[in-house]
């Protein structure tokens, strides 16, 4: 045998070898990249089961992603996701924004709670990091997605109202957005927690449509959802109304965005509490003083 065809066989191996080893690592990396943004954008503890990079470039899957409850909730997790599917250039996720082709969430469960007068989601919406905490050294990710696709989700209330069920389970039908973190001509890109937020107002918004929820929780997830839009944005807001399907989506599109920041309790008390037969809605903070307060 030659020395070359021997240097040959010896090579192409180690070659398998280190290419298998840096695909790995690149593997491990985007996992524990994915669960820092995450965890420090929304201020909530994340996992990522795993994460991988096609051979074929162009495709990104992640496996079992998982959002915790905010404090003073008991659910473990707010949000599962059974699958993330991206598609995105491998030379966007260097750059800022980065901007994502498609990104589909597969089997998403958003356990929607109440507790002592506050639902859970809105509370994750205002959590802000500790003081200490708010310059972090890695620079937050931000994203441009064309296309945001929800499939086969599944929203599990858990009212902690009397008279109600423990839990209630509403399927969701698909859910399509477009053109996140792109809207109104900025180029800016959407921070992690604004995309997660939006995709859990749309969940909500289109399990209180559910006829299977009884009045007084339909008006609590319409006060929580405005909000939620509110602090958000206009642009988020019309992108959340055009996902909900029904009356609260229509009401939500129509509402003046200025008003819906200032006060987006007296506006959903004004134009939302119609679609439930009253003139008023209950705040989730009054749902909340049905039962003792708890100090």
């Amino acid at each position: 045998m030659s020395r070359l065809r021997r240097a040959v066989l010896i090579l192409v191996p180690l070659l398998i070898l280190a290419g298998a080893v840096v695909y790995l690592s690149l593997d491990r990396i985007l996992k524990t990249t994915v669960e820092s943004q995450t965890s420090d954008s929304l201020h909530l503890s994340t996992t990522l089961k795993s994460a991988r990079l096609s051979l074929l470039g162009g495709k990104v899957n992640l496996n079992q992603l998982h959002i915790a409850s905010p404090r003073g909730f008991s659910a473990p997790h707010m949000l599962e996701l059974g699958g993330i599917d991206l598609s995105v250039k491998y030379g966007q996720l260097r750059k800022d924004p980065i901007h994502v082709e498609s990104l589909v969430l597969n089997q998403p469960r958003l356990v929607i709670e109440q507790s002592n007068g506050a639902i859970n989601f809105k509370k994750a919406m205002d959590l802000t990091p500790p003081a200490r905490e708010s310059s972090s050294p890695q620079r937050p990710i931000k994203l441009i997605i064309d296309e945001l696709k929800i499939q086969e989700a599944q929203v599990v209330i858990h009212p902690g109202l009397p008279g109600m069920p423990e839990e209630i389970v509403v399927p969701v039908p698909s859910i399509s957005m477009r053109n996140v973190g792109s809207g109104g001509g900025s180029q800016n890109g959407a921070a992690i927690k604004d995309v997660a937020m939006q995709v859990i107002a749309a969940l909500a918004g289109s399990a209180a449509e559910s006829g299977a929820l009884p009045a007084q929780l339909k008006a609590i997830l319409h006060a929580n959802v405005g909000e939620v839009a509110a602090k958000l944005g206009a642009e988020a807001q019309k992108r959340i109304a055009a996902a909900i399907p029904g009356e609260l989506g229509n009401k939500l599109s129509k509402v003046d965005p200025q008003a819906l920041a200032k006060d987006p309790a007296k506006v959903f008390q004004r134009d939302v509490g119609g679609i439930l037969g009253g003139n008023t809605i209950p705040t989730p903070t009054a749902a909340g003083r049905a039962g003792p307060k708890k100090r």
